[in-house]
């Protein structure tokens, strides 16, 4: 009889211990999500945005193209 008040007490402590790790994986898993939703969030804040305004000589042809740090290029047609 001992040894079936052994393996009952076993039992319990391991259920317990099971549920407490079951919190911690939960825990962990909603703590992971929530990182990594505060790290897109910060990714996506709009940053400051500084316009610079750019002289060239558009020679002769009256033409003038710039490729901004966007990459949209910028044409400007000036009359002589």
């Amino acid at each position: 009889m001992e040894n079936d008040n052994l393996a009952l007490e076993l039992l319990t402590r391991m259920k317990t211990t099971i549920k407490r790790l079951f919190v911690v994986v939960l825990l962990l898993t909603f703590l992971l999500f929530a990182t990594n939703i505060a790290w897109l969030y910060y990714w996506n804040i709009p940053s400051e945005k500084c316009d610079t305004t750019i002289s060239q000589d558009s020679g002769e042809q009256g033409v003038n193209n710039y490729i901004g740090n966007d990459g949209d290029i910028n044409g400007k047609t000036s009359d002589n």
